[in-house]
């Protein structure tokens, strides 16, 4: 049996290209509940992003609300 590792290797600016700011904003939203849900750590795998951008994210919720994740 293998194991399968998912690297972080996206930066922000990857992670958001070619997306719309609506999409922007959904994603952001999506990663403060699955974090809260699974993890900081599975949600960044999720996302193939790095942990400390799902930080970043969630400090901005806890900051500024919903409100502070929308990308205009």
């Amino acid at each position: 049996m293998s194991t399968e590792f998912k690297l972080y290797n996206v930066s922000d600016e990857d992670l958001y290209k070619n997306k719309s700011p609506e999409e922007k904003t959904r994603m952001r939203m999506e990663m403060v509940v699955m974090a809260k849900e699974r993890g900081i750590k599975p949600t960044a795998r999720y996302f193939n992003t790095y942990p400390s951008t799902v930080r970043r994210i969630i400090k901005i919720y806890e900051e500024k609300g919903p409100e502070g994740l929308i990308v205009k």
